[in-house]
């Protein structure tokens, strides 16, 4: 019965997921094309290919979900929303249907992840802050300001500092926070003083203001996964592009984004130029939210300076600086607004270089500290190697307290040939695209572009040699090519299993050949 329920839900499930395309134009079938269709589907419908990957990650997300399996309805969501943060990127110059097939894609994985999810915690996963501002937002705008008691505006202002102010919708932001956000706001408190110690030297190194690290509390909840339904990462929530102009490197192995020191260091110097360009730190949190053009705008328009007297910014904007000023005065009196706090326990650690590609399982084994410590505290690292790759050594952040022995045990462990996961190499042949590949090796297309520094935008090149990640070696299984061989004068099956790269023990099975023995004119099948 209860088998009967869960297929019956998957299906109800397709079924939503395929009636969100009004124009019926995708569907989860796998249908071969053309060569001269698949490059036409290459160039000029990318839109369609992540839209298609997108529904296939939602389905999976959903399987996995009522399976109770969370790590894989976890891979599946952050997969999604890469997915989706692409989409968000081209969806600009893509005709106005395009837009609603993203907008309703984008809403059925958030109202899914929010309200459905039942395998995952939310409050501790890379997405919480995510979910926690959605749900924010939709309190904000159901809220009554004018059913708020009236509140005298007080400014506590301090030179050097952030002007503190306290009024109707800061108010109605503490509520929240000590109401519906309580789960989020417990987690973000105890995680309060483990990032103050790195964040707040490098802010008065920067020569900025301490309360600057409540942007981040806000932006992220102080996680190092934390990732927006598009495209922010890290604990100061940098996309892409922003990301790039301020050098914190992304590729397949790392992303910088995710990293406390290098981020923080990045969102400061970000912050000092939005401060020297408006003049008061209010707009430049707006901006550092919204953009510098649009708080911009919204000045002229206005003639005004005065950031809540700018009512027509985004909602997000808006309730932007209020919601750092909550955190703000439950921070600095957490027991007044019936917070308890429990500090994590502070990162402590000594930097050593590593000079090769290493697995950190090994560098577990060697060091005595689990893997999932390693990366928490190497938080930069996505995946499950440290992989160096010519002179420059990887700067790795060991927690106190390692096995002395490390150096003379590390030594011993010999370069990884592995890149953290299995990849192999692939000719691009006419007519196969970026979305082909990625669903006939079960990979993204994110990853093999950013595996290969390839920009997803512009069509393959036929004949180029790529990179194609495909997870666990064990787990593969290639596809081969089948082709017929007609024995010629001369041939053996040693020769022809040297031509094929093969062994003869594959030609024999793949023939139900008894013997060496092999006749002129003779039709034997090859996989390759």
């Amino acid at each position: 019965m209860n088998n009967i329920k869960y297929f019956s839900f998957i299906l109800l499930s397709f079924v939503y997921l395929q009636d969100l395309d009004t124009t019926n134009s995708l569907d989860f079938t796998y249908e071969p094309l053309s060569a001269s269709d698949s490059l036409e589907f290459q160039e000029n419908n990318l839109f369609e290919q992540l839209l298609n990957e997108s529904k296939l990650f939602y389905a999976d997300a959903i399987i996995s979900d009522l399976k109770g399996d969370t790590l894989n309805t976890l891979y599946y969501f952050d997969n999604l929303f890469k997915a989706l943060a692409q989409l968000e990127e081209i969806s600009k110059n893509v005709p106005e249907i395009a837009k609603v097939k993203y907008q309703n894609i984008l809403s059925a994985s958030i109202e899914y992840y929010d309200n459905k999810v039942s395998s995952v915690d939310h409050t501790k996963s890379g997405l919480s802050t995510a979910v926690f501002k959605d749900k924010l937002e939709e309190y904000i705008y159901n809220q009554n300001l004018y059913d708020i008691i009236d509140i005298e505006e007080t400014v506590e202002i301090i030179e050097g500092h952030v002007p503190i102010t306290y009024n109707k919708q800061v108010a109605s932001i503490i509520k929240y926070y000590q109401n519906q956000g309580r789960p989020y706001i417990k987690q973000w408190l105890n995680r309060e003083d483990k990032f103050k110690q790195i964040i707040l030297p490098i802010l008065k190194e920067e020569g900025l203001p301490p309360e600057i690290f409540y942007v981040a509390m806000v932006e992220s909840g102080l996680k190092t996964d934390a990732k927006s339904y598009a495209s922010a990462v890290g604990p100061w929530q940098f996309i892409a592009s922003t990301a790039k102009s301020f050098d914190l490197e992304k590729n397949y192995y790392i992303d910088e984004r995710r990293d406390i020191e290098k981020s923080t260091r990045a969102a400061a110097k970000y912050l000092k130029r939005l401060h020297k360009q408006f003049g008061d730190w209010y707009l430049a949190f707006a901006a550092y939210n919204c953009g510098e053009t649009r708080v911009q705008r919204h000045i002229n328009y206005f003639n005004t300076r005065n950031f809540w007297e700018l009512k027509n910014l985004p909602k997000e904007t808006q309730n932007y600086i209020p919601s750092i000023l909550a955190i703000i005065f439950i921070s600095k009196n957490p027991e007044k607004y019936n917070f308890k706090v429990n500090p994590d326990p502070h990162f402590e650690w000594e930097t050593i270089e590593i000079n090769k590609s290493v697995k950190i399982k090994d560098i577990a084994k060697c060091s005595g500290i689990s893997q999932k410590i390693l990366k928490q505290y190497n938080s930069e690292l996505l995946r499950d190697i440290v992989y160096v790759n010519g002179n420059k050594p990887y700067m790795f952040k060991m927690p106190i307290g390692y096995n002395p022995d490390f150096d003379s045990l590390f030594a011993l462990i010999p370069e990884s040939k592995s890149e953290g996961t299995y990849i192999i190499s692939h000719k691009v042949k006419s007519g196969e695209s970026y979305w082909l590949l990625a669903t006939r090796h079960n990979t993204t297309i994110t990853a093999i572009c950013e595996l290969n520094n390839l920009d997803r935008n512009k069509p393959l090149r036929m004949g180029k040699i790529i990179k194609i990640p495909v997870g666990d070696k064990s787990k593969y299984k290639k596809q081969l090519t089948k082709h017929i061989y007609k024995v010629k004068r001369g041939d053996s099956l040693s020769r022809i299993a040297v031509k094929y790269k093969i062994k003869v023990s594959k030609i024999k099975k793949w023939n139900n050949l008894k013997s060496d023995f092999i006749k002129i004119g003779q039709k034997l099948i090859i996989y390759k």
